[in-house]
This record gives C-alpha cells, structure tokens and sequence, in this order.
C-alpha cells in the first residue's frame, strides 16, 4: 500500500534524499499555500485548481535524485534549455541529490508557473 500522506511518502524514500525533499515540499507549502496538497498517482502533488487539469506540481524520489513534475511541459523546454546536463522526462526534471544550482533553477520555474496559476 502507498503513501497515505506527504510526510509518510517521504519517509518512505531513501534516507539520503529525505531531507532534500522535506526542503523541497516546503518551499512548495510556503510559495503557494492556497494550493490543494495531495497524493495523487503514489507521489506528493500541488494542485492549482479542483483538478489536475488546471495544473499541478509533483514532486518524486529516488535513490540518486528527486523530479520535480510539471502539468506543462514547457517548463520543462524551458530547464532543459537553461540546465543542459539534468536529466528531463515526460513533464519532469531530475535533480541529484545535493545540486543546489539545478535545486534554485527549477525553484524559480516553480514560482514562474504558480504566479501564472495563480489562485490570488
């Protein structure tokens, strides 16, 4: 059985990308608290609006990295053009762990899309 909630999820990843990720959520918690945080497809997600479709983050962790997920994958162009050695995928981009210029870059794309979605 999955995660039921954030903080079971991420203490179900590996002990070196825990706290990373704890860092991750909580700039995503004190960015856009208005939005809806959820498990939604076995991973920690943001939802801008009710549903998916009005856009969401997600956030992803592995034994090596953690992705962050976008419902556009133009900001994800927009990464892989700005960060040429990460790692991207369908609507996410992989950030090893302890790589604090991709972490910062990807955190500015975060604001850029909540300020377009925003709920204000």
């Amino acid at each position: 059985m999955g995660a039921i909630t954030i903080e079971e999820y991420v203490e179900g990843l590996p002990e070196q990308g825990k706290d990373q990720v704890r860092e991750f959520i909580k700039f995503l918690r004190d960015t856009a608290p208005e939005y809806t945080e959820k498990i939604c497809f076995s991973m920690p997600m943001w939802l801008a609006g009710e549903k998916m479709r009005d856009g969401y983050i997600g956030v992803s962790g592995a034994k090596r990295h953690f992705s962050v997920h976008f419902s556009e994958e133009q900001m994800i162009e927009e990464l892989r053009e700005m960060l040429p050695g990460c790692k991207t995928g369908k609507r996410c981009i992989n950030i090893g762990y302890g790589d604090t210029e991709t972490i910062e870059a990807v955190k500015q794309k975060v604001r850029e899309f909540m300020e377009r979605k925003s709920l204000r």
